[in-house]
């Protein structure tokens, strides 16, 4: 009788164990007004074609609220997030709409070898009117879902698998046939050695689809792709002031129609972080990639792209940020439908300047100036716009624990 008494208060004791550990919960909501000058909100052209979009000008306002939810105990945390605007233009009635954007992410651990990270999101905005000839309002959807697991085979050494999808919907039937869903799965182990350096290599797999593309014989578009990629990624701190990572892989992209081009060739990532001190930050990063195009005469695009950035912190309640990118876009998948002559190729130069002002706790000021020109082989694919704007935000942060 005893020892039945003992095992009771013992699974008594490991069932209070968990809950005697400190629940944290973490609200932060959050409210901002936005005021914006966008001087090509159609991303026309300086001298429109026939059938092409004026270039016009116009005054953005935007109001929102959002909120960010903190769960945490022991090793495990969740995290929810949600935003919402209004987006008022001062002239183009037509084109003023609602917009959100929802997150949820989860971070578990299990001991000191088994983790885990889990994310979703979901997003509606306004579409892009960059790959577009009309003033025709129309809003894209997109699902974002993926999950991770890692395993510490020793200290140094650690395996990983990770399963991701992507999907966007689009709303105007014009823009249906660019409906994509991408689904993913990668596999693979990195070293690390002191905290300072990394190496991994990884083995990755997407599955392509155009779910809303009618294909018909001979006209070029893909409905389906296969794209596998070897990736091998590399970290490096020499210091406790600059960083490098690097991410080089060999791609295959590979079609069903005959008569779109296969791809492959190398891709990969390589960056650099140098802090000058405290308050001073400079980044650079080249990159080149594969991404789907919104484009009837090719089925996808390869970009070459580098991107210099810099952070300044002049006080507590100041700081500055300036951006500079430049991205080499070659349209590939040769289409039976494409025009005589050159693929198309753009080359996009933007950029950015803004500063974070703080006057008072919780609230900020953040004002900022985009410029951003493409230059484009492509009739009515060339523009440039520059907008300016100011955004205020107040974010309200209060934590309990239990």
């Amino acid at each position: 009788m005893r020892h039945r008494h003992g095992a009771a208060w013992a699974l008594v004791a490991l069932l209070a164990a968990p809950a005697a550990q400190a629940l944290s919960l973490e609200l932060k909501p959050s409210a901002h007004a936005e005021l914006r000058n966008d001087d090509n909100i159609f991303r026309a052209p300086d001298q429109p074609g026939v059938g092409a979009a004026p270039k016009v000008s116009d005054t953005l306002s935007q109001y929102g609220a959002g909120a960010r939810l903190t769960l945490r105990h022991s090793l495990q945390s969740v995290e929810f997030r949600g935003e919402y605007d209004h987006v008022d233009y001062a002239d183009q009635d037509q084109l003023d709409h609602d917009r959100y954007r929802l997150a949820a992410e989860a971070r578990l651990a299990y001991g000191a070898n088994w983790g885990a990270e889990l994310k979703a999101g979901r997003q509606r905005r306004l579409e892009n009117f960059a790959y577009r000839d009309d003033t025709q309002p129309g809003f894209v959807r997109l699902d974002t879902a993926s999950a991770e697991l890692r395993y510490a085979l020793t200290p140094r050494w650690t395996a990983s698998a990770r399963g991701d999808r992507y999907a966007s919907r689009a709303s105007l039937l014009s823009s249906r046939d660019y409906d994509l869903t991408e689904t993913g799965a990668e596999v693979g182990g990195e070293y690390r050695r002191n905290g300072y350096s990394s190496l991994g290599l990884f083995l990755r797999q997407v599955e392509g689809e155009f779910p809303s593309r009618v294909v018909l014989p001979g006209d070029g578009r893909e409905k389906d792709y296969r794209q596998r990629s070897l990736i091998l990624r590399a970290g490096y701190t020499p210091s406790g002031l600059s960083d490098f990572a690097a991410q080089l892989g060999y791609t295959q992209r590979r079609h069903d129609v005959a008569d779109v081009a296969d791809f492959s060739g190398l891709t990969g990532r390589l960056g650099y972080t140098r802090r000058l001190s405290g308050r001073t930050r400079l980044k650079a990063e080249a990159y080149r990639d594969l991404y789907y195009v919104e484009e009837v005469n090719a089925n996808y695009v390869e970009n070459l792209g580098l991107s210099l950035s810099a952070d300044w912190r002049y006080s507590a309640k100041l700081s500055f940020a300036a951006a500079l990118q430049r991205v080499q876009s070659d349209y590939r998948g040769a289409s039976g439908i494409a025009a005589a002559g050159e693929p198309r190729s753009d080359d996009l130069l933007s950029l950015s300047l803004g500063a974070d002002y703080r006057p008072f706790y919780r609230f900020s000021v953040l004002p900022e100036y985009r410029h951003e020109r493409r230059g484009s082989n492509a009739l009515n694919s060339d523009y440039t716009y520059s907008t300016i704007g100011v955004d205020f935000l107040y974010q309200y942060g209060a934590r309990l624990n239990y």
